[in-house]
C-alpha cells in the first residue's frame, strides 16, 4: 500500500488520477476523507520547458486565486518532498464526458469566464479538458499551471478546439 506522508500527516493512496506534464496526482484518503496528492516529476517533456516546479506550483496557485479563478484548495505543499496536498473535487471530469460523447458546451460559458479572469490578468491557464472537474454545477480548474499569456494558447484559439471535439484528446 502505497502512502505519502505530508506534514506528518500520512495519506493512503487509493488510485491514480492522472499524469500530466509536471506530475502524477493521486487520490488519497486520511481518517475517512478524501484528497488529492500531487507528486511532481522530473521526466522530460519535449514540448515544454521547466523550472523550479514545485515553487511555480505554489505561486501558481496563490496567482490563480488572486486572480479568482475556482480551483481546489491547497493545504499543504512539501517542498522538499516535491509534493501538493489539494483538495479532491468529486465530481465529472470534462475530458471523460467529452469522450462518452456527452456535450459540454453548458459549461462554456464557465471556462470562457475562467479564462477572460486569466486573461484580463496576463497568463494562460492549461485548457485541456482532463483539468477541468465539474460539482454541483460549478466548474473547477484542478490543475493549478499558469503561463504568462500567449494569444495562440487562449481558451477561445486552442482550448476550444479540445471542449468541442476538433481536437482530440492526446495533445
Amino acid at each position: 500500500m502505497k502512502i505519502f506522508e505530508i506534514d506528518g500527516k500520512t495519506y493512503q493512496v487509493i488510485r491514480l488520477l492522472g499524469h500530466g506534464k509536471g506530475g502524477y496526482s493521486y487520490l488519497c484518503r486520511r481518517h475517512g476523507h478524501f484528497y488529492v496528492v500531487k507528486a511532481i516529476h522530473h521526466e522530460e517533456v519535449s514540448y515544454y520547458k521547466f523550472g523550479n516546479k514545485i515553487q511555480a506550483e505554489n505561486d501558481s496557485y496563490e496567482y490563480l486565486r488572486k486572480c479568482h479563478i475556482r480551483v481546489p484548495k491547497c493545504y499543504a505543499i512539501d517542498f522538499e518532498q516535491e509534493l501538493v496536498l489539494k483538495q479532491y473535487i468529486k465530481g465529472r471530469n470534462i475530458a471523460d464526458m467529452i469522450k462518452k460523447k456527452q456535450d459540454v458546451s453548458a459549461y462554456f460559458p464557465q471556462v470562457e469566464a475562467m479564462a477572460k479572469k486569466a486573461n484580463d490578468n496576463g497568463i494562460n491557464i492549461d485548457y485541456y479538458p482532463p483539468n477541468f472537474i465539474v460539482r454541483k454545477g460549478l466548474l473547477y480548474y484542478v490543475d493549478y499551471e499558469i503561463e504568462k499569456l500567449d494569444k495562440r494558447y487562449t481558451f477561445a484559439v486552442w482550448g476550444k478546439n479540445y471542449w468541442t471535439g476538433k481536437k482530440g484528446l492526446d495533445k
